[in-house]
């Protein structure tokens, strides 16, 4: 046989092979897509953009086409414009929607750069929610395993709504307690049957398992829980409220979303006992007829709770793509979480993206999922919820709200970062049982950093409350902490003063107090610590030297951090965690612990405290409602003391009161709510 006939052979025979071969592998590559959901975009609909048509057909060569209109939204954003590499990043999801790191890119477009080309805090508001759903609701659900996009989605509510960079953060706070108090209602508090952290949490999570055991359809709600039907039935014919259909808008007007606003509004306003008319009339002018339909005294409790339950949870499983078993579960792992807080949502889908990736890694693919940061991102919210996790928060007033450090997280922290580092470890080594740290390189880790730093705070924080015994007990678990860095010689000898010298040496050495947190933490401390353990305490040395700490560093910060811009003037500051004025946050402190403590501590506190600081009490806790509450329990007890009479105006005070009431008002009128 000739040469050439030799090699035309073999070619024959390889081209077979090869065909042979490619069939195979197109099988199960076309298998594996389609169970990964990795397919293209193939079919047009109505309404389909032209780039998008034009990129469907151009069939095997879309990969090319998808690179240019990539590097064209790329360059887009560098010019500045925005909203332009926006449509194209839009066009790119709809072509190649399991490309994860477009839809970073159109959602850090969304949440930060479009948002800060607006003039309002309503307007930029409106975007980083913009972007929130493009990577919840579209992003996440076509690449449900992807790590990167749970980040992103992280990331954002922990940077950009809970941090303090944007200059109207204060006004996404303010909107998001709102939102979640709506889906969710106001948590649990503390009070006779709960006292532990343990009760709290479980108080907590109980809720979210009621919201599981909920049905699912409105057919089975019908079936389990009698009234039901005729309830839903009476909104849909009465108030227009069709809870069949889709129960949000994206504006927020749907009628689920409708429904929970006015059992909200109905809530508050029975615990002021004013009526439901004043209340709509001063506020969203929600149909009256709805309100009948639920206070009808012929309506079983179950029935509203049934309805309630199952709008709930539709918003949580649908709008917000959250699964309540899994919140509850990660309530009872983590803490009470508030979700009301942005931490909370942070904390959430981190946590959710390291678990879904984790069910796919393995040895061939391990480099390419960033559990690292996805996991710091966990600690990052527990520290927020610890510094800033306790809200009170007004549904009728949302500028009365306030972030106060919550030291059930403190343990939280301690129990997470062993667990996060040690999985870490074992993802890194790829073996079973791997310790986090190792002693050779143990000098300086990062993980021992911020252990430290993270501890240390709380030491400080837990000492100014009055609450020695946890300053004790935290400051012995740093001390014999296995991955302590080395290589702070001056930490180590601080850590074996005594309690009292070992704070005063934290605050005299301590430079982090332009850190708005820790700047928020210290005050805070310091002035609950003045009401515990000063006023509550009849010690007024406590109450005195506690003030003056929390005075001059308050004055610090605010001289070095807290200044205005055109956006935030006349409203907080970017970095205006407290506010301005000393004396209103030393009486929102108070009004806060007022509520808490209840009567008698309440009263307590309050009949100790210095007169000008009683004024600004008084004024907050009567527009706050709190006022109304107990005068209306004392109309319902023939002899009954009223709020004055636990509560007297101090005298001579009536202007500071005044100014008070002012500023609440102002405060008020910003946020479009009528007062009266």
């Amino acid at each position: 046989m000739r040469r050439d006939s030799v090699v035309q052979a073999v070619a024959v025979a390889g081209m077979l092979a090869f065909l042979s071969g490619s069939v195979l592998l197109t099988t199960r590559v076309s298998a594996s897509a389609g169970r990964a959901k990795l397919s293209y975009t193939d079919t047009l609909e109505e309404g389909t953009p032209p780039m998008v048509a034009v990129g469907v057909a151009m069939g095997a060569f879309r990969g090319l086409f998808v690179n240019y209109l990539w590097i064209r939204a790329n360059n887009l954003k560098e010019e500045g414009k925005y909203h332009e590499a926006v449509d194209l990043a839009t066009t790119i999801t709809k072509l190649q929607p399991r490309f994860p790191r477009v839809w970073a890119f159109h959602a850090w477009n969304l949440s930060y750069n479009i948002s800060v080309a607006t003039q309002t805090p309503q307007e930029r508001w409106q975007w980083v929610q913009s972007g929130i759903a493009l990577l919840r609701d579209q992003g996440i659900p076509a690449n449900p395993g992807d790590v990167l996009l749970h980040k992103e989605l992280a990331w954002i509510f922990l940077h950009k709504v809970q941090g303090v960079m944007d200059d109207a953060n204060a006004f996404y706070k303010q909107e998001l307690a709102r939102q979640w108090t709506i889906v969710l209602g106001p948590p649990p508090r503390r009070d006779d049957t709960i006292r532990t952290r343990e009760q709290l949490i479980e108080a907590y999570a109980a809720r979210l398992d009621r919201l599981v055991a909920t049905p699912d359809t409105l057919e089975e709600l019908f079936r389990r829980v009698p009234g039901t039907a005729e309830l839903v039935e009476r909104l849909r014919t009465r108030a227009g409220w069709d809870l069949t259909g889709r129960l949000w808008t994206e504006l927020g007007t749907g009628p689920g979303e409708l429904l929970l606003t006015l059992n909200e509004e109905m809530r508050s306003a029975s615990r002021m006992q004013q009526t439901l008319k004043g209340v709509q009339a001063r506020r969203t002018g929600l149909n009256a007829a709805a309100y009948e339909a639920l206070n009808d005294p012929g309506v079983p409790l179950e029935a509203k709770a049934g309805v309630v339950n199952f709008v709930r949870k539709r918003l949580l499983v649908d709008r917000h793509k959250m699964e309540p078993e899994r919140m509850a579960r990660y309530t009872r792992k983590y803490g009470p979480l508030d979700w009301r807080h942005a931490g909370a949502h942070g904390l959430y889908w981190a946590a959710r993206g390291v678990e879904e990736g984790m069910l796919r890694i393995g040895e061939q693919n391990r480099d390419d999922f960033d559990f690292v940061n996805t996991d710091r991102l966990v600690m990052h919210a527990i520290q927020e919820l610890y510094r800033t996790g306790e809200i009170t928060f007004d549904f009728f007033n949302p500028r009365f709200f306030m972030q106060l450090p919550n030291p059930d997280f403190v343990q939280s922290y301690v129990e997470a970062i062993e667990e996060i580092a040690n999985r870490e470890a074992e993802i890194a080594t790829g073996r079973k049982g791997s310790k986090w740290y190792d002693p050779k390189t143990r000098l300086y880790t990062l993980y021992g950093a911020g252990f430290e730093n993270f501890l240390r705070d709380a030491i400080r924080f837990l000492y100014r409350r009055g609450d020695r015994e946890a300053a004790e007990h935290y400051r012995d678990v740093i001390v014999h902490y296995k991955g302590l860095n080395l290589n702070n010689q001056k930490l180590h000898e601080s850590l074996t003063l005594p309690l009292d010298e070992f704070v005063v040496a934290e605050v005299r050495d301590d430079d982090r107090f332009t850190s708005p947190e820790v700047a928020r933490s210290e005050v805070v401390g310091a002035l609950q610590a003045a009401y515990l353990s000063g006023l509550l305490a009849g010690n007024s040395t406590a109450f005195r030297s506690n003030m003056d700490y929390a005075r001059s560093f308050h004055k610090i910060y605010v001289e070095k951090q807290v200044f205005e811009t055109a956006v935030n003037r006349g409203r907080e500051a970017r970095l205006e965690v407290m506010d301005r004025d000393f004396d209103v946050y030393a009486a929102r402190v108070l009004a806060g612990l007022v509520q808490a403590a209840q009567i008698p501590d309440g009263p307590v506190m309050y009949q100790a405290a210095p007169a000008d600081l009683q004024a600004r009490t008084y004024a907050m806790l009567d527009l706050s409602g709190f006022k109304a509450e107990v005068d209306a329990l004392a109309q319902g007890q023939e002899g009954a003391p009223t709020f004055d009479h636990w509560f007297p105006p101090p005298q001579g005070m009536e202007p500071v009161m005044e100014a008070t009431r002012e500023y609440l008002r102002t405060a008020r009128a910003e946020h479009g709510v009528e007062v009266k």
